[in-house]
């Protein structure tokens, strides 16, 4: 019997790995950035030297191969000042694939520009080259390509298609922090790479985020426009001075990372890719178990991909390889097995409850709500009713996890007939 109909889970009573992964010398960084008594880029430094949040912002750089790296204080305003580093505003329009997280969306009308919705790759859920080709106009100026949960998009051909169309590409990372292409780091193909440094993500550090680029022009809009205008000295600042200079050549906001939170990274960034090589072991191996099971596989990597760095492990699964049991109640019974939890991607943007740009009146004026929420988006729907996702933390512990995994897909297959309308309603005891 499934553990979601009384019966005895796969997993006992082992915890899984903990996330966010610390230890001493993570507080001993936190320590230090506390007893600085320099809690802020914007306040003085009473010893003199460069800023924790500056030396993330460029040691992120250098990890990703990337000229120049800007902290802030979440992804979101990553997205944000990447726009309107590259000039991006009213009367724009910038493609976004329909299944995403809604910050790349609100991130568009939040500098004034209308986000274009657009299907995704059936097997990856990333954004195509076909679909941003379709979807160009002659208010194009950007697309936004986000590399998706354990894959990463095809990120030669939007380059070559984006090129062709003279418009800019941001990369969102969000998801894949180190990932890898033909040997070269994504978030440095297009113009401008940004991430999501939450506490969920491969990286984390609670709240915050960075953007990458190898344009100087660009890295000086990005750092006046977190910064109230402000500008980094030229080199670092003596005892008792201030590190930002009031350069005011563009508009800006206050999006700055604070210095505990810079202390944080300092210390997980060299961590990363340890973590990342214990994910690919256990992936491996869950790949190889997966074969054993009909109809489920992983979700698709191009092979140009070199390191992949896994934000969400997906397992693909044929229409029929649960019964045609609705994914929700397959999720629910594969996180009563595990106890943990195991989910389905979100719906597209437009039929999910985030993306409300009708709610205020200043986006509310050129949002056309009944032709967004009309549209189709047939790929990214087949996406989300035939992937199964799980945190990346399930894959840092010990190959005896990866059997607990592979024992509770292989048991809810084997009675999947229980998760069908009429079998679910007798077990649940509820009247047809």
């Amino acid at each position: 019997m499934l553990a979601i109909h009384g019966g005895t889970p796969v997993r006992g009573a082992a915890a899984w790995p903990q996330w966010p992964q610390y230890d001493e010398r993570t507080e001993a960084e936190l320590l230090a950035a506390l007893r600085s008594s320099r809690w802020s880029v914007s306040w003085y430094a009473p010893e003199g030297g460069k800023s924790r949040e500056r030396l993330f912002g460029a040691a992120f750089a250098r990890y990703n191969g990337a000229a120049y790296g800007v902290s802030v204080d979440h992804g979101s305003s990553a997205l944000v000042i990447a726009l309107e580093a590259l000039g991006i505003g009213p009367g724009d329009e910038v493609i976004v694939p329909a299944l995403t997280w809604v910050a790349p969306a609100t991130a568009v009308l939040r500098v004034g520009a209308l986000p274009v919705l657009v299907d995704v790759d059936p097997e990856t859920g990333c954004l195509t080259a076909d679909q941003v080709r379709a979807a160009l106009s002659g208010r194009t100026r950007a697309v936004i390509a986000v590399h998706l949960a354990c894959t990463v998009a095809r990120i030669d051909e939007l380059v070559a298609v984006t090129t062709a169309a003279g418009i800019a590409l941001i990369e969102d990372c969000s998801q894949s922090h180190g990932a890898r292409w033909a040997g070269r780091a994504v978030g440095t193909f297009g113009d401008i790479g940004v991430f999501s440094l939450g506490a969920a993500k491969s990286l984390a550090a609670g709240e915050a985020g960075a953007a990458i680029t190898d344009s100087l022009e660009l890295y000086r809009r990005m750092l006046m426009l977190r910064a109230d205008s402000r500008g980094y000295t030229e080199g670092p600042p003596g005892a008792g001075e201030y590190e930002l200079v009031e350069l005011g050549e563009i508009m800006g906001g206050n999006y700055c990372m604070s210095e505990l939170t810079a202390g944080v990274l300092l210390d997980q960034l060299p961590r990363l890719d340890g973590q990342h090589a214990r994910r690919g072991i256990r992936a491996a191996q869950l790949e190889d178990g997966l074969a054993g099971i009909p109809g489920l596989s992983p979700i698709p990597v191009p092979a140009q991909v070199d390191r992949r760095a896994i934000y969400e492990y997906g397992v693909r699964f044929d229409p029929n390889a649960f019964d045609g049991a609705p994914i929700e109640r397959v999720a629910a019974a594969l996180s009563a097995e595990l106890r943990t939890k195991i989910y389905p991607p979100r719906v597209p943007l437009p039929r999910g409850n985030l993306l409300r740009p009708q709610s205020k009146p200043g986006f509310a004026r050129f949002w056309d709500a009944k032709r967004a929420a009309g549209r189709e988006f047939p790929a990214a729907d087949h996406y989300r009713e035939h992937t199964l996702l799980m945190h990346h933390s399930v894959l840092l512990g010990a190959r005896t996890d990866i059997d607990d995994i592979l024992t509770a897909l292989h048991k809810v297959h084997t009675h999947a007939d229980a998760l069908t309308d009429a079998n679910y309603s007798a077990m649940k005891g509820i009247t047809a």
